[in-house]
């Protein structure tokens, strides 16, 4: 009897025996779960204004927080296409859920780019690289690629990269084209890399699209777990599934610093705090007579900072000439008039009354107590 008679499947879940006998074989293969990035306003600006710029921040950069494994693998299984060409669609449940990149921009709520024509990443790919100046924005200095057997450049090692390439590296390995090999990049993901830092535009519809074809073509690691949970759920896929898997830890300011920042160099910026909001401006004069009057009274000041000094000077001398003048009545044969007292120091160095008056400032000086 044929073999394929004999198979029975779920008809509401897979489109076909390929597709029952595909979710088979993929039920070992594990899933690779995003991250959400969560970072305040000046933490790491330079990778989450990039990531704002490009509008990721509000959907792909913080998707909903739970991974129906069960319901992504018949997501994969019933993409598979057994004559090799790469899917868009797949029907989960009786529900066609589509991942072309029209479908995938308007989930993710980033930029729809014409069909009829390259973005300026698709013109980049094409393109002769100046891979000087790519290990220049990547590369902590004095590193470069790793060349290969055929003497040419494979790879970046990731100890190589400086902390920023080092954050964008982690996000798409999680979020753009999945892999768990992280302890380098290759030379097409260093191409990734590089045209985010130069502000490249590229389709990310279309980005992740082509990875999820051929990761439903290649039954590698499972990638977009939430992201395809929530299509499918967008459409009204209901599962029974129990959700045990969970985001992985997100990309915040505590994770950057653990695992990102290059301890020979460090081309990100540490976190700044947030900073304090200024009182409002009270109204002013004009602006060169405030600008006048300010110069004038810090003039001012400062010489009433110096008279106050000079004034707590004199105070102390005059102090410590009664205290010399009791203190030499008590040595025997010495004349009562041999050291001066305080009042006879006044007498005898006069200390000018009053102190300038201005239209900025000042104020009278209080005469010294004689008893001080």
């Amino acid at each position: 009897m044929d073999e394929d008679a004999e198979f029975e499947y779920d008809q509401h879940k897979f489109t076909s025996k390929a597709a029952a006998r595909r979710f088979l074989e993929i039920m070992h293969v594990s899933i690779l779960s995003e991250r959400h990035v969560n970072l305040k306003v000046g933490e790491f600006d330079d990778f989450r204004l990039e990531l704002e710029r490009r509008k990721w921040h509000r959907v792909l950069g913080n998707l909903p927080n739970e991974v129906d494994e069960v319901l992504v693998k018949e997501f994969y299984a019933n993409a598979y296409n057994s004559d090799g060409s790469l899917p868009c669609q797949a029907k989960v449940w009786g529900k066609m859920i589509k991942f072309n990149r029209k479908a995938l921009n308007t989930f993710l709520r980033t930029p729809i780019f014409p069909a009829d024509r390259n973005t300026p990443y698709g013109d980049f790919l094409i393109e002769d690289k100046d891979l000087e100046a790519i290990v220049a924005r990547l590369c902590i200095l004095g590193e470069s690629y790793v060349i290969g057997v055929s003497r040419t450049p494979v790879r970046i090692l990731r100890k190589h990269l400086n902390s920023l390439a080092h954050i964008w590296s982690v996000f798409s390995y999680n979020n753009i084209s999945p892999n768990t090999h992280t302890s380098d990049i290759n030379l097409e993901r260093s191409y990734l890399i590089f045209a985010i830092m130069t502000k490249i535009e590229n389709d990310i519809g279309v980005v992740i699209s082509q990875e999820i074809a051929l990761i439903a073509s290649n039954a590698t690691k499972l990638g977009f777990p939430a992201l395809i949970t929530a299509l499918c759920k967008a459409k009204g896929v209901v599962s029974n599934t129990p959700i045990f898997l969970r985001l992985q830890s997100p990309i915040n300011s505590r994770f950057i610093s653990k695992h990102c920042i290059n301890p020979a160099v460090d081309h990100v910026p540490a976190p700044r705090p947030v900073p304090r909001p200024r009182p409002p401006n009270v109204p002013r004069a004009s602006s060169s007579e405030a600008t006048s009057q300010a110069a004038m009274s810090k003039m001012f000041a400062r010489q009433e900072d110096i008279w106050d000094s000079k004034q707590a000077v004199r105070r102390g001398t005059r102090c410590l000439m009664d205290n010399l003048h009791k203190l030499s009545l008590a040595v025997p044969n010495t004349p009562d008039d041999y050291l001066m007292t305080g009042a006879q120091f006044d007498e005898c160095i006069s200390w000018p009354r009053g102190r300038p008056k201005s239209q900025w400032g000042g104020v009278e000086e209080v005469p010294p107590d004689d008893d001080a």
